[in-house]
């Protein structure tokens, strides 16, 4: 081997160990570099989860899990108000019951007759934020062409809240379900006799709370069904009803 062969060889191998070493540290500076990353990212997802302990109006004391400043402003990143909150804590108003009063309108037509009806409802229900239901009894006046009767029934309702039904929530909204029971003693000039009655709604509400935490307005529209067994007979009737309600949460 010449001298010339062996300086080449020499200085090839000297490049190849230098690049080697500069491979080896480049890659060393890489993960201290997404390390470095990771962590400050890490602290910045730490930084902007508190965990609120009490809180009263505008005001909170709340565990951190970085040091704050006393007087500092801190910006955070807002998240839905989720549905496992302790709503008793001071300074959220309370919806764990309601009582409603209000009326309703339905038109209804059968095989062998036609029923317009308007009823005077009260109910009182349990809230658990998505899912609510309750007792519910009305007064019923009822129009088949032939004259008027007065008739007491009592049921329940079940609604779903796609919006949570908590505080400081103004709207919710959702589908609902009805089911009363109820009998009719129908005068003389119609016949005489009496029945049995059952009714089944299912539609969609919306609550509207006004002015304060605690009181909504409440509208609904749905679909009205109607059973009426006699001694004699049973009849179906269909249609569509409206209903307007007043609520009162506590």
């Amino acid at each position: 081997m010449t001298g010339l062969e062996k300086s080449l060889g020499f200085s090839h191998n000297k490049i190849m160990t230098k690049s080697i070493l500069d491979f080896r540290l480049l890659k060393s500076n890489t993960i201290v570099l997404l390390a470095t990353a990771c962590l400050i990212f890490t602290l910045q997802a730490q930084a902007q989860k508190i965990k609120v302990k009490k809180v009263k109006g505008k005001t909170a004391i709340v565990e951190s899990s970085i040091l704050l400043e006393e007087g500092q402003t801190y910006d955070l990143q807002l998240e839905t108000i989720a549905t496992d909150v302790d709503y008793k804590t001071p300074g959220f108003k309370s919806r764990q019951n309601s009582v409603s009063l209000g009326g309703s309108f339905a038109s209804l037509r059968g095989s062998d007759f036609q029923r317009n009806n308007v009823d005077l409802q009260i109910r009182y229900g349990w809230n658990f934020s998505m899912i609510e239901f309750g007792a519910l009894g009305q007064i019923r006046s009822n129009d088949v062409g032939g004259g008027s009767t007065n008739e007491i029934w009592g049921g329940g309702f079940f609604d779903y809240n796609l919006v949570p039904n908590r505080d400081p929530k103004y709207f919710t909204y959702g589908p609902l379900g009805l089911v009363a029971f109820g009998s009719t003693q129908y005068p003389n000039n119609q016949g005489g006799g009496s029945s049995t009655n059952m009714e089944l709604n299912a539609g969609a509400f919306l609550k509207w709370f006004l002015t304060s935490a605690n009181t909504a307005l409440r509208l609904e529209g749905y679909l009205d069904y109607q059973q009426v067994n006699t001694t004699k007979a049973q009849s179906s009737l269909f249609g569509l009803g409206s209903r307007v309600l007043f609520s009162l949460y506590f």
